[in-house]
């Protein structure tokens, strides 16, 4: 399985990981560029809450915010590294989607959304909301807006749930087909995103 050889090669093979990655970053950039220079139309189109894409500039702010959830935040959220050049390496990746979510008003951050991709057409997908901004909807919103951009793009979407995160899972699955492929040695259930019925939400 795909994703469980990426993360064999992440924690065993660091080196090869990042060559794979810079190979993937390339690809998906010829295969994807038009459409990736279209995307900020999908980021903008709701006053109260606005994205935009985790780049160069804004990583400082970002890992600033990752320092300032508490440690059970990242209890089910573990996908990359947080400090600062963890996150600038990632804004440098074509593949690597994130995307900072916002309070329109205020700026303040309120969560953040990934998508690792790849080249042949699929991607995983994760994301955290602001402990503070829990039970809002921030989540749903964000979920409907990967799969939006997914279709978009034209990728499979996939991810990993732990069954004992059920607020994760009901979320999904209220903009979302949820199909349940595998069950990870951790757990974790090993899922597949598809739209729901046509179901839009926008921000």
């Amino acid at each position: 399985m795909l994703y469980k050889l990426a993360h064999i090669l992440r924690d065993k093979l660091p080196w090869l990981w990042f060559i794979i990655g810079l190979f993937n970053s390339l690809l998906f950039l010829l295969r994807y560029g038009k459409k990736l220079k279209n995307m900020v139309v999908f980021l903008n189109d709701e006053d109260e809450f606005q994205m935009e894409q985790m780049t160069s500039d804004n990583c400082i702010e970002m890992s600033q915010w990752f320092d300032s959830q508490p440690t059970e935040s990242f209890d089910y959220f573990k996908p990359h590294g947080f400090e600062v050049k963890d996150l600038k390496v990632l804004a440098s990746d074509h593949s690597f989607l994130a995307f900072i979510v916002r309070k329109y008003d205020t700026q303040e951050i309120v969560g953040y959304l990934m998508m690792r991709s790849f080249w042949w057409g699929k991607c995983f997908r994760g994301y955290m909301v602001d402990y503070r901004w829990r039970g809002k909807g921030i989540s749903k919103k964000m979920n409907a807006k990967a799969t939006e951009i997914a279709q978009y793009l034209g990728l499979r979407t996939f991810g990993t749930i732990s069954p004992n995160n059920l607020a994760s899972l009901k979320s999904a699955q209220a903009v979302n087909d949820v199909i349940i492929l595998d069950t990870l040695p951790s757990g974790d259930y090993y899922v597949q995103y598809l739209p729901k019925n046509g179901h839009k939400v926008v921000f």
